[in-house]
């Protein structure tokens, strides 16, 4: 049965229409912040969702246009940007007031017929408080209809619940009308809807509910022309159609606590998650670690009203001035009651034990301190067979492939070296426990690993799974405790870390388990023992760098209580920073101040919010562009504040489902068009999902015109950056996965296809490849790769930089052009930033601005924070190293920033070259195929020695060229090398391009001055011959055991008759010259677990009996076994007691290590191995204070003198030394 309502005019809003007059601000407190936001909801994608009121949520297909329900209750938050997990999505929670049954609810009615309109989302509009929802009709002749909805909360004096839907059309054809298909239910009568409109009843039922029924219709909105069009509807007293949406163990919503909903409607969930740290703690954290009293209630609403730092790390709680003190209270009692439970078994405990007891520590082992050794056991299995649990690791029927000992449990990537899937690690030793205490031990792992100490399970954390934490808690007196940490590899990344903290300093950020702390029994200790640790590492050299390059000066970019996480930035023409955040806000910021390198004088301004994870921001001609999940939006200012007053909608133009994975990356901008990509779906895990919608994959191309769209290529999997690079080409970055064995980056092309078939696995099937311009092999120079830049400023004008999420920092590629397609190198290039970087841009001061980003599921830089903004400001320091690699016809050409030193680079040997090539499967990966070693047939160097070219045996297209020099080279100038590898993508070899050749010069011998050395004024202290020049301190001679032995200059240990600790005639040597402004150069050798050290600056004076006492000391010493390696600054390069080298660079027993040490004015240089380890001036307050703490603050000559002699130790241990020679300066 039809029947029509008559049209009811009520007055406000048409009285107030008709007079011309403004509408007055809604005043309304909306449940939640952002109040309108983007999602996908309820599995439902490109959703639009409106927080109205706590009874009255409303959420609209923005496709069609459609209404899709209107409810009580609230958001489910879930996934990645509010709860860190990936896969879940948010959803409705409460029960609705109705839900549309009309998808295509937009009709055209004109002379009689009813035409469907094809509906284009343009966005929506906040005007007084208020947001109008902007929609294109489009007829079948190719009119436009504009159509905008304003939503809103309605009450009356009976306290109902009220809908009210205002509608304007503009453009409407003469004699047609628009029409709304709709239902509506949970209706009291059909009074209770009204309208200005004329609304057609198609048909009406009534449905019981709990005392009485309730009425649900169908109808037909016919919408005013001219004015506009009011709907609004009145409910019953609760809503009627149940929602099949739960929380397992939550309440309804109408019961959930007051705190809980405040939370909601804040900013909380910027920074916190109930379970899980994120920026800052979880709320469960928070809960556990204050009991729940007033006191501390009181305590913690001041720090939400005032923010502040320092409890939980680095990370700033924001200021909350705005919140009423009641609410902040109610908010943080919710939170305090999270681990009721806990706090009620505390308590029945505390009472049923009475007075508090001491702990019963744990009794450490009974070992003789002399036989333990430093360092941990580490015993490495391999398996023919997948290994899932640590009950699958055999250690009785497998023989290890590798024992070694390592200073610290901390491996990660590339540490693993030639590792990859199903092995198995055994740590054994002892852990040296400073004192009685309740210590936290942390086991993070990729895969499964356990930690016993005194034969108890202290954390077990088994199984397969990615890198995650779990914590144990134990009571160890002070003392040597056994300990064993097992840990397995099965597929995929791979990582193993002991960290810990005491019970006393539990608000500190766990650390790695340091040297000084894991032992072994010398019983134990296997030969020829190997550290593969990260403090053993040099970084640069094959494992990643620890710093920024010297070249860049780092600056902070954000106010220190603005933690972005970053999705996409660019620049205003004023010089301001555009930033927009994924997060659970998906705001819009503007920076102010950002050049100057002070957060206190940086400023930031929310201009927008709600956005679907916005992982893209471009500016054009001062226009703010945002690429979000399923989006691209123009954000339009109308009233001059700078806050975005509509959010309006470009292109939406591309194929979409529900997929978490869904992203858009971007934003590029070239020649009107606008540039992104877009990610397939995947499942939890990692593995594509099918079927797949058509569109994903591929990279578009939208007019800013217009916002017409173009699909250019395809094949693309997680391209999580696209940028303009070298020739101002379009370069995409993409992440491993199925079809794809490594991360690369690509140049893009009108039609390429980039090899990934999770799209379309039949029509892709047989298409040629695009080959990258660059591999990135994965764990060893990439991992998760963002953003594509040019990079144009000194040396390395024309090549490209780009991001790293989790190997973390900015890498360099060089590229070159061989049959007329790209391909390059790409080198380790900046790292010790605060965060992995998503997202990059030059800036108009020329600096280069780093995005940083964190998250769940091997999206974080380990041990960085999940936020930050930084400024690299190029500062012109020279930087020794490989500027390009070329490939030549029959080898490769590295050029250097620098000449190599004299003689240097000749030799084939020094040079590791390798290629293995990538076999793309369905399988998530891949491994190197044919990966073997080339022979290096010659190595030549350039007249300017900036040059060397290899000429290689067996060199292959279609591979990746891997080339290592040595790490201890340096510059003619005597700089350090900043990294030793390339990774070359040899798609093709140049014909006719042969690299050069050159005449090797003839060799130098030991104890030999070049004529480039004797011209810049170096003499030899050693002839190689014999001792000349060296004598005992305090004597004019030099004892018998001090000898000369195939060109070096040895002691030859024989202990003392009475047992003494120096050689029997040995003693310590000093040259008989003194120096004070010197460059020192000499090589040493130790025997196995030996001592010895080089001291300068030595007073000879009756009043000391020893050189150590006057001058400082650069430790010699066998780092693997020798006691003294234990202790922090007695190891082998350290200034002896007083500064420990910044990583271990020495080289094992019996292998020649290269010293420099470099006097100037009081400031000192220790070199090992070309790496500078410490640094330090003396005759400073901070000098004497270092003294002072040491031992030998009793000493009064110590490190006083600025001249001496230098001296050679005598520890009792054998000792060589060659090649001494020294400069003054």
């Amino acid at each position: 049965m039809r029947t029509s309502l008559p049209a009811l005019l009520l007055g406000a809003v048409v009285l107030l229409s008709a007079c011309g007059k403004e509408e007055p601000a809604v005043d309304i407190e909306r449940p939640h912040q952002p109040w309108v936001f983007r999602s996908v909801l309820d599995s439902l994608p490109r959703m639009i969702t409106i927080a109205l009121h706590d009874d009255l949520w409303a959420a609209y297909h923005t496709e069609t246009g459609a209404l899709y329900k209107a409810w009580r209750g609230s958001v489910n938050f879930d996934g990645a940007v509010y709860t860190t997990v990936h896969g879940p999505q948010p959803s409705t929670l409460g029960d609705a007031w109705f839900v549309n049954r009309f998808q295509e609810p937009w009709l055209l009615l004109q002379d009689g017929r009813r035409s469907p309109l094809r509906v284009q989302y343009r966005g929506h509009r906040f005007e007084r408080g208020q947001v109008r929802l902007n929609y294109e009709l489009h007829t079948g002749d190719g009119r436009i209809i504009r159509v905008s909805e304003r939503p809103e909360y309605l009450t009356n004096d009976a306290g109902q619940t009220g809908f009210e839907r205002l509608f304007t059309v503009e453009g409407v054809p003469p004699g047609a009308r628009v029409a709304l298909q709709l239902n509506l239910a949970s209706l009291p009568s059909r009074r209770s809807i009204e309208t200005d409109g004329e609304l057609e009843i198609i048909s009406s039922e009534e449905y019981p509910i709990q005392g009485g029924t309730a009425l649900e219709l169908e109808g037909l909105l016919l919408l005013n022309s001219d004015a506009p069009t009011r709907l609004s509807t009145f409910f019953t007293r609760r809503p009627t159609i149940e929602n099949p949406n739960k929380v397992v163990g939550s309440e309804e919503e109408e019961r959930r606590p007051l705190g809980y909903r405040l939370i909601a409607r804040n900013d909380c969930k910027t920074c916190h998650n109930t379970f899980v740290k994120t920026v800052g703690p979880s709320y469960q954290d928070i809960a556990k670690k204050y009991r729940n009293t007033e006191e501390n209630i009181a305590l913690l609403a001041a720090k939400v009203k005032n923010g502040g730092s320092g409890v939980w790390g680095q990370a700033l709680m924001s200021p909350h001035p705005d919140l009423s003190d009641e609410h902040i209270h109610a908010m943080v009692s919710y939170i305090m009651s999270l681990d009721s439970l806990e706090e009620a078994q505390l308590a029945a405990m505390e009472a049923a034990r009475g007075p508090a007891e001491d702990t019963d520590f744990l009794p450490g082992a009974k070992v003789n301190e002399a036989d333990l050794f430093p360092g941990a056991v580490l015993k490495v299995y391999v398996y023919d067979r997948p290994v899932r649990t640590l009950a699958e690791v055999d250690t009785e029927n497998y023989s290890p492939v590798f024992e070694g000992v390592i200073p610290t449990i901390h491996a990660e990537g590339t540490d693993f070296q030639e590792l990859q899937d199903n092995f198995a690690i055994i740590f054994t030793g002892y852990l040296n426990i400073p004192k009685n205490n309740n210590y936290v031990f942390r086991l993070v792992s990729d895969d499964g690993s356990r930690l016993t100490i005194d034969g108890q399970v202290v954390i077990d954390h088994d199984g397969e799974h990615g890198a995650s934490p779990k914590d144990g808690e134990v009571s160890l007196s002070a003392g040597y405790h056994p300990f064993k940490v097992e840990f397995f590899q099965s597929l995929g990344g791979k990582m193993i870390s002991l960290q810990w903290k005491s019970f006393d300093d539990a608000d500190s950020e766990f650390e790695i388990v340091p040297a000084g702390v894991l032992t072994h029994h010398k019983s134990e200790a296997p030969e020829g023992p190997v550290a593969i640790g990260k403090q053993s590492s040099i970084p640069g050299d094959a494992f990643p760098l620890q710093e920024v390059h010297p070249a860049f000066t780092l600056h902070q970019a954000r106010p220190d209580d603005f933690l972005p996480k970053v999705g996409g930035m660019d620049f205003l023409s004023d010089g301001r920073l555009v930033v927009s955040t994924w997060d659970a806000i998906g705001g819009v910021y503007i920076l102010d101040g950002v050049q100057s390198g002070d957060p206190s004088k940086m400023t930031v301004k929310k201009i927008a919010e709600g956005f679907a994870e916005p992982l893209g921001l471009k500016v054009v001609d001062d226009e703010i562009y945002v690429l979000q999940k399923q989006e691209l939006t123009k954000l339009i200012d109308h009233d001059g504040d700078e806050v975005a007053d509509e959010y309006y909608t470009l292109c939406n133009d591309w194929s979409v489902t529900s997929n978490f994975h869904e992203f858009a990356f971007g934003l590029a901008y070239k020649d009107g068009y606008f540039y992104a990509t877009l990610a397939i779906a995947i499942l939890p895990g990692g593995a594509s999902a099918y079927p797949q919608a058509p569109d994903r994959g591929k990279v578009v191309k939208i007019a800013r015109e217009d916002g017409r769209i173009e699909f250019v290529a395809h094949g693309l999997r997680t391209p999580n950056g696209i940028g303009i690079g070298v020739d101002g080409e379009i370069f995409v970055a993409d992440n491993q996965g199925d079809w794809l064995p490594s991360s690369k980056i690509l140049h893009v092309s009108p039609g390429a296809f980039f090899n990934s078939h999770a799209v379309d696995p039949e029509g892709t099937r047989d298409l040629p490849v695009k080959p990258p311009v660059v591999w990135l092999p994965q764990d060893e120079i990439g991992n998760s790769p963002s953003t594509p830049l040019a990079l144009n400023v000194g040396p390395y004008r024309g090549q490209m930089i780009h991001g790293e999420v989790t190997h973390g920092g900015v890498k360099r590629v060089f590229v070159e052009k061989v049959n007329g397609e790209y391909q390059g190198c790409v080198f380790r290039f900046i790292q010790g930033l605060e965060a992995g970087v998503n997202r990059m841009v030059w800036g108009p001061d020329g600096a280069l601005y780093v995005g940083g980003i964190g998250s769940t599921g091997n999206w974080q830089q380990y041990g960085k924070q999940w936020y930050g903004l930084q400024r690299l400001e190029y500062n012109g320091t020279p930087v020794f190293e490989m500027l390009a690699v070329r490939a030549r016809s029959n080898g490769m050409e590295i050029e250097f920033t620098e000449p190599l030193p004299e003689g240097t680079g000749w030799n084939p040997a020094e040079y590791t070259v390798r290629q293995w090539w990538y076999k793309p499967t369905a399988e998530y990966g891949g491994p190197k195929m044919d990966n073997e070693a080339l022979r290096v047939r010659s190595a030549n160097v350039s007249e300017d020695r900036k040059r060397v070219f290899l000429e290689l045996e067996g060199l292959k297209p279609g591979h990746v060229v891997y080339i290592r020099i040595p790490s201890h080279w340096t510059s003619a100038q005597g700089r350090e090398l900043w990294s030793t590898e390339a990774w070359y993508t040899l798609n093709h070899i140049p014909e006719n391009n042969p690299g050069f050749t050159a005449t090797p010069p003839a060799p130098l011998p030991p104890n030999t001055l070049s004529a480039e050395e004797k011209a810049q004024g170096w003499r030899l202290l050693f002839d190689g011959k014999t001792t000349k020049g060296w004598r005992n301190y305090r004597k004019e001679t030099i004892g018998s055991s001090w000898k000369v032995e195939d060109g070096a200059l040895t002691l030859a240990v024989t202990r003392k008759a009475d047992g003494g600790w120096q050689a029997e005639d040995g003693g310590d040597i000093i040259t008989e010259e003194e120096f004070q402004d010197f460059e020192l150069r000499l090589e040493w050798k130790i025997a196995p677990c030996g001592n010895s050290g080089i001291i300068y600056n030595v007073v000879e004076d009756p009043a000391y009996e020893y050189v150590w006492q006057t001058g400082p000391e650069m430790q010699i010493l066998d780092n693997s076994c020798h006691p003294d390696a234990k202790i922090e600054t007695h190891r082998a390069g350290d200034l002896y007691d007083l500064i420990a080298c910044k990583y271990e660079a020495v080289r094992p027993a019996g292998q020649w290590n290269q010293v420099r040490i470099i006097s100037k004015d009081g400031h000192v240089e220790h070199w090992l191995n070309g790496r500078k380890l410490v640094e330090f001036q003396m005759f400073t307050d901070e000098w004497r204070e270092r003294i002072a703490n040491s031992k030998f603050k009793d000493m009064p000559g110590f490190g006083k003198s600025p001249k001496g002699h230098i001296a050679l130790q005598d520890h009792g241990d054998r000792v060589w030394f060659r090649n001494i020679k020294i400069r003054e300066l």
